[in-house]
């Protein structure tokens, strides 16, 4: 059996967590790993790993190994190199019916063999079809992959340096943060439409702020609402600021009337009302979301379905 030194993550073969269990979105720059953590069968190990989580230890963060078919590793460096300041280790909650199974998350451990109770701040991800039930005797399972399969796909199948676990060029771990429902994620970007009615879409826009800096601290939700309603068209755009992790936000929409186009086109005749009302989006899912308005026409709620993905980007199989 290969040494460990990582964590892991479960498939979609582990029984539902409770509902209330907390969540963590890892913003990688090769695509969003969503975790559910199990509080309930690893109450200290969740806590432990929050903790790293709410002080910003795993922002800008590597995944500085990679055991092809195995484990992905990470919490261990910063981007530049240096090491995560670690805190006390923690004692092992193994045993506790959650097993490293395909996409379950797990601690990792020091020494060969194994120092249960060293756990600290490095985690591995399962990457083992077939599951690496052979670790369950030292390594706590704390957790599961909900969402993201596809990224995690894509980190077991990064180039290597030749015979090692090291990756080319090392994936980062550009912000972790908890959320609840579903964050918004820079796939949402792209048309959205109202299947209740035709003549109701929307484009929505996942986007970074004038000046904002490369780490993407900075994130912008854009939104275009086209509609046709009581015999009129209506165009408004809004735009809003977010956190990393959040699920819905509000933003206030702009409308403006009047003026023609071609040659008859006169700016004078134009209006802009950017009080008009608000609109608040919240994802449920990578290809669903709800929109709710409150507005000069009323209020109203709908469900809506996505038309189309970023380039290269999939919902299915996530």
């Amino acid at each position: 059996m290969k040494s460990v030194l990582f964590a892991l993550l479960l498939g979609a073969a582990l029984p539902a967590f409770a509902q209330d269990n907390p969540r963590v979105l890892l913003n990688t720059d090769r695509g969003p790993l969503l975790l559910e953590l199990d509080q309930q069968k690893a109450p200290n190990t969740v806590a432990n790993f929050l903790t790293y989580v709410g002080d910003g230890s795993f922002d800008n963060t590597l995944v500085q190994r990679i055991s092809r078919n195995f484990v992905i590793q990470g919490g261990a460096f910063k981007d530049n190199l240096t090491a995560i300041t670690r805190r006390a280790t923690i004692r092992s909650e193994r045993g506790n019916g959650l097993s490293n199974e395909y996409g379950t998350i797990a601690m990792a451990l020091s020494g060969n063999p194994p120092n249960r109770d060293s756990a600290s701040s490095d985690f591995f991800i399962n990457t083992r079809a077939g599951g690496n039930s052979s670790l369950d005797t030292d390594f706590t399972v704390f957790g599961r992959v909900i969402f993201g399969l596809k990224t995690l796909q894509t980190l077991n199948n990064l180039p290597l340096y030749d015979q090692s676990e090291t990756p080319v060029r090392m994936p980062v771990i550009k912000k972790a943060v908890r959320t609840t429902g579903f964050p918004i994620l820079d796939l949402h970007t792209g048309a959205w439409y109202d299947p209740d009615n035709s003549g109701r879409g929307f484009s929505v826009e996942v986007a970074q702020a004038a000046g904002g800096d490369e780490a993407g601290n900075s994130p912008l939700l854009v939104v275009y609402w086209y509609d046709y309603a009581e015999g009129r068209q209506i165009w408004t755009t809004g735009a809003a600021p977010f956190n990393w992790g959040d699920s819905a936000v509000t933003l206030n929409m702009n409308i403006t009337e009047g003026g023609q186009f071609g040659a008859d086109f006169d700016p004078t005749q134009v209006t802009s009302n950017p009080n008009w009302g608000t609109l608040t989006v919240r994802f449920t899912g990578c290809d669903s979301a709800v929109f709710s308005f409150d507005s000069e026409l009323g209020q109203g709620e709908w469900n809506m379905q996505r038309i189309t993905l970023p380039t290269r980007d999939v919902c299915v199989g996530q």
